[in-house]
């Protein structure tokens, strides 16, 4: 009887750690699913025809680079040497592929790229979205490889000549415009917190870095690039560890690439946060510069700048962070419950 109760108890906490991993695993797959579903999002093309045949392709291959993506894959043949015209850095620009221009030209930062799979060339067209301001043809001309004249004396060998175009239709992109005031800030430079202003606002996501430095004669506070001030009460006064509020970094420039003598700070957050997060930086007048100021009501205008900074929050993170905390709990639960059972024996 008590090897039974022994047997019992063990296989009981057996099977609430096998449930509390069942119920726990989602949250680190779905991370990794997410890492990997990009790469499928591109379905591989080739010119290969139906049923395979030696020396032959499809004399067309239509294709479109949809206005969700940056890039599109190809491959002239799976199964057959062949070659890709024209160079990787041109592109013919109209359907009948009789037109050569650079690739740069007809898409700014557009790039070919081939890489080897399973033994054969494949080819990724990317095309930047903020070069998509219109829909454009592009075409390219597989042509099945010359047999070795050794060889196909003995041996029969593919056709050569045989040719497919490759025509792709790139999608036009609608352009967003940048937001107002303080995008249009940063595309012109760094924002600058100087003692004209008592506060400057920015926004900051995963996707756009800020910069922005300090007036003349101003130094920036938290002095520690780690630490900030906490902008979530509005007071822009508590301060503390930037990674306990938000994944993010900053960076302070070298010397030579100071602007009028003062360092430029990069702030480039890593991972979004679960919403809109508000943090916080002071630029403070150097006691040498307060000297200077003969007026006491002065002084104490010039004294700081305050830098409200905006992180742009992400859905996804939200629903992840609350998605992983509801299985944390339920997967506790079932082991609790489990457990109880074991010591009720």
């Amino acid at each position: 009887m008590g090897r039974f109760c022994h047997f019992k108890r063990f296989s009981r906490c057996v099977l609430a750690i096998l449930l509390a991993s069942v119920l726990l695993d989602p949250i680190s797959s779905s991370a990794t699913h997410q890492d990997t579903s990009s790469t499928n999002t591109n379905q591989l093309e080739t010119c290969d025809v139906t049923v395979p045949q030696q020396g032959k392709l499809k004399a067309h291959l239509d294709l479109t680079l949809k206005s969700d993506a940056d890039s599109i894959s190809f491959m002239c043949s799976s199964t057959q040497e062949a070659t890709l015209l024209p160079s990787k850095e041109k592109a013919f620009k109209d359907d009948e592929c009789s037109t050569q221009e650079l690739l740069n030209t007809i898409f700014s930062g557009a790039e070919l790229k081939e890489t080897e799979h399973n033994g054969k060339s494949k080819y990724e067209l990317i095309i930047p979205i903020n070069s998509r301001t219109e829909t454009k043809t592009l075409c390219y001309k597989c042509t099945v490889t010359a047999a070795d004249p050794e060889i196909s004396s003995r041996v029969a060998q593919p056709q050569a000549g045989k040719e497919c175009k490759v025509k792709i239709t790139v999608d036009k992109v609608e352009q967003t415009t940048p937001e107002p005031e303080e995008n249009a800030e940063q595309l012109t430079g760094p924002i600058e917190c100087d003692s004209t202003a008592t506060t400057k606002e920015a926004s900051v996501s995963a996707e756009s870095p800020l910069s922005f430095k300090c007036g003349a004669g101003m130094s920036l506070h938290p002095t520690n690039l780690t630490d900030v001030f906490d902008d979530q009460d509005g007071k822009c006064a508590a301060e503390v560890a930037l990674q306990t509020l938000v994944d993010a970094t900053l960076t302070k420039t070298e010397t030579e690439a100071t602007q009028n003598g003062q360092p430029v700070y990069q702030l480039a957050v890593k991972t979004a946060p679960s919403e809109d997060t508000a943090i916080c930086y002071k630029c403070v007048t150097t006691s040498s510069n307060l000297e200077t100021k003969t007026n006491t009501d002065e002084a104490s205008a010039a004294r700081e700048c305050l830098l409200k900074i905006s992180v742009k929050g992400s859905a996804t993170s939200a629903i992840l962070s609350a998605w992983g905390v509801a299985q944390a709990a339920a997967a506790f639960c079932v082991a609790a419950q489990m457990l109880l059972g074991v010591v009720d024996l």
